[in-house]
C-alpha cells in the first residue's frame, strides 16, 4: 500500500512538472512580449531601393509632360496621337467626331494650331494641306508605329522653337534606332473592331543586321462615322532604314505615304433649310452643307525625313531635315461634281548641339530653317538661330534662359482672284515679298518644394518671362 502511494506521489510530481514548466515558459514569453509592445518603436535609417521600377506612362515636370506611347493606355485602339492627347488637361479636343480625325481639331491652352507648334524630333512641321486660311496639321500623317513618345511643352518659353509657339509645343519623338542581337525581327500584328463599323488593322516589322536597322509599318483604318456623311477610309504606309554609328550615334532615313478619303458631315436638321432631306437614322446636325452635295476630302500626302545624332567630345550634335507634299481635293458630288484642289510643299532643317559647359549648365545652340510653298510658289521662308541654357542653380532651383533670333519672309497675295485687280495698284505683281525680323528673349524659373514638407511632395512653383513675337504668316490670313 505504501509502495503504491509512493508511486502515486512520484507520478503526480512528474505530471506537475510536465504541466507547470511549459506554463511557466509561456507565461514568461507573454510577459516578455508585453514588455516588447510597451517599448518605443525603432526608427530605421533611410533605405534606398536600387532595383528598377516599372516604367511610367507619363513623366511630368514643370517644364514639360512626356507621354510614353507604348505604355500609355487608352480606351480602344488609338488611331493617331490625337486619341492620346485629348486625355490631357492642357489639350482641348474640338473635333466633330472622335471617329474621324480632321485637321486642326485640337487646341492647346486655348490656342489653335496657328498659335502653337507641332514638331517631329524637334523640327517644326509647317502647314501641310487645306485652304490658305486653315487646316495646318493632319496628325494622321505621322505614322503611329514610329512614335516613341510625345513631349508637351506649355507656353512660349522655349528658345528652341519659333515665336509661333504662343500656346506651347507638341514635340513628337520617333523611336531611337537600336541594335538587334539576332536576325529575327520584331513582328507585331494588331486588329480591332468597334461600333459604327470602325476597324483598325496595324502591322509593324522592325529588325536589323549588325549596325544596319530597318522598319516597316502599315495601317488600315475605316469607319462609317457617327454623323451623316462621315465615312473615312485611310491607308498609311511607312518605312525606315538606318545605321548605328560606333559612337552610339545613328543615321536614319524614313518615308511615309498615305491615301485617305474622308467624308464631311452634312446638315441633318428636321426644321432647318434642308429639312426635306432629313434622315432620322442619324443624329441631328444643324451645321454643314446640303446633304445632296455628299462632300468629301481626298488626299495623298507623302514625306521624307532624315535624322542624325552624333555624340562628340564637344557636345551631342543632332541634325534633322524633311520634305513633305500634301495635295487635297475637295469633292462635291451634286450637279457638275465641283472640285477644289490645294497643293502644298514644305521643307525644313534643324541642326543643334547640346554642350555641358559646366557641371550645372546644359547649353543648346542651333539653327533652323523652314520653307513653305503653295503650288511651288514661295509663301513663307523662315530662318532662326537660338541659344538656351539649362542651369541648376541649387538642387531645388533651376532656370531655363534662352535667346532666339528670327528672320521671316512672307509673299503676300496682291491680286484679287475674283476681280483680277491688284490690291496695291502701284505694284503690278501677284505676290509682294515682305520681311520681318526680331530678337526674342525667353526664360522659365522653377522652384521645387519637395524638401520643405511631406504635404508638398511633387509640388513646385514656376514663372516664365518671355517676349512674344511672331508676324501673322501667309497661312493665318
Amino acid at each position: 500500500m505504501k509502495k503504491a502511494l509512493k508511486i502515486g506521489y512520484v507520478y503526480l510530481a512528474v505530471l506537475f512538472i510536465i504541466i507547470a514548466i511549459p506554463c511557466s515558459i509561456l507565461a514568461q514569453e507573454k510577459k516578455e512580449a508585453d514588455k516588447q509592445e510597451k517599448k518605443e518603436p525603432v526608427k530605421l535609417e533611410q533605405i534606398t531601393v536600387t532595383a528598377p521600377g516599372e516604367k511610367e506612362a507619363i513623366t511630368i515636370t514643370p517644364q514639360s509632360t512626356t507621354i510614353d506611347v507604348e505604355e500609355y493606355k487608352t480606351p480602344g485602339t488609338p488611331q493617331n496621337i490625337v486619341d492620346i492627347l485629348r486625355d490631357q488637361a492642357i489639350i482641348d479636343f474640338r473635333g466633330s467626331s472622335d471617329l474621324v480625325q480632321t485637321n486642326d481639331n485640337i487646341y492647346m491652352r486655348g490656342f489653335d494650331t496657328r498659335s502653337f507648334v507641332t514638331a517631329v524630333d524637334g523640327l517644326a512641321v509647317e502647314k501641310v494641306g487645306g485652304y490658305k486660311g486653315g487646316h495646318f496639321v493632319d496628325y494622321s500623317t505621322i505614322p503611329f508605329g514610329q512614335i516613341e513618345s510625345i513631349e508637351i511643352i506649355p507656353g512660349p518659353h522655349s528658345a528652341l522653337y519659333s515665336g509661333r509657339s504662343l500656346g506651347g509645343v507638341l514635340n513628337v519623338k520617333t523611336k531611337t534606332p537600336k541594335r538587334y542581337e539576332t536576325l529575327k525581327p520584331d513582328f507585331k500584328v494588331m486588329t480591332s473592331y468597334r461600333s459604327y463599323n470602325t476597324q483598325t488593322h496595324r502591322l509593324n516589322l522592325d529588325g536589323g543586321v549588325g549596325s544596319f536597322i530597318y522598319g516597316f509599318s502599315y495601317e488600315k483604318y475605316r469607319t462609317d462615322g457617327y454623323l451623316r456623311n462621315n465615312n473615312a477610309d485611310i491607308d498609311t504606309i511607312s518605312g525606315r532604314f538606318g545605321y548605328i554609328l560606333p559612337s552610339d550615334g545613328y543615321i536614319s532615313l524614313s518615308a511615309s505615304y498615305q491615301e485617305a478619303s474622308r467624308e464631311m458631315p452634312v446638315n441633318n436638321d428636321p426644321e432647318g433649310k434642308y429639312k426635306d432631306y432629313y434622315d432620322s437614322s442619324y443624329p441631328k446636325t444643324e451645321s454643314g452643307s446640303n446633304p445632296l452635295d455628299e462632300p468629301r476630302r481626298d488626299k495623298e500626302p507623302y514625306s521624307f525625313r532624315l535624322n542624325v545624332k552624333q555624340p562628340t567630345p564637344i557636345g551631342k550634335w543632332t541634325l534633322g531635315a524633311y520634305y513633305s507634299h500634301d495635295d487635297q481635293v475637295y469633292r462635291y458630288e451634286r450637279g457638275d461634281q465641283r472640285r477644289y484642289k490645294t497643293e502644298w510643299n514644305s521643307y525644313g532643317a534643324n541642326i543643334q548641339n547640346e554642350i555641358e559647359l559646366f557641371e550645372n549648365h546644359l547649353v543648346t545652340v542651333g539653327f533652323d530653317y523652314v520653307q513653305l510653298r503653295y503650288k511651288w510658289q514661295k509663301m513663307d521662308v523662315s530662318y532662326g538661330g537660338f541659344i538656351q541654357d539649362r542651369w541648376s542653380i541649387i538642387p531645388r532651383l533651376s532656370l531655363i534662359a534662352g535667346l532666339r533670333y528670327e528672320d521671316i519672309n512672307i509673299w503676300w497675295n496682291n491680286k484679287n482672284f475674283r476681280t483680277g485687280e491688284y490690291c496695291n495698284p502701284s505694284i503690278q505683281k501677284e505676290y509682294i515679298k515682305k520681311g520681318y525680323h526680331q530678337l526674342v528673349p525667353k526664360s522659365f524659373l522653377t522652384y521645387e518644394l519637395d524638401d520643405l514638407s511631406d504635404a508638398l511632395r511633387d509640388t513646385s512653383i514656376s514663372a516664365g518671362v518671355s517676349r512674344i513675337w511672331t508676324p501673322k504668316s501667309y497661312c493665318q490670313i
